[in-house]
């Protein structure tokens, strides 16, 4: 069986991407700053094992978020870097 995951990331702005195991990123594609914080996410068994996650994916809290006026489209959304 092979290993199948990918990595959450949060850039120095807070801004957060995610890139498989085998093609990391380590500088953020909106901004071009490097990386401060990054989860691993393993997903080779699945993610859910009787309605509880098991894969390792930490649900992160948004800081900020700046929307079209007209529309309301998310245009930029940046998140706080987790303690652990």
């Amino acid at each position: 069986m092979s290993f199948e995951g990918y990595f959450q990331k949060i850039c120095a702005n807070g801004h957060y991407w995610q890139c498989d195991v085998y093609d990391e990123t380590d500088n953020c594609p909106i901004c071009d700053k490097p990386e401060v914080w990054e989860n691993m996410v393993d997903i080779t068994n699945g993610s859910y094992e009787d309605d509880k996650r098991i894969d390792g994916y930490i649900e992160l809290e948004i800081e900020s978020e700046r929307k079209c006026e007209h529309c309301g489209t998310i245009l930029e959304r940046r998140y706080y870097v987790p303690k652990t």
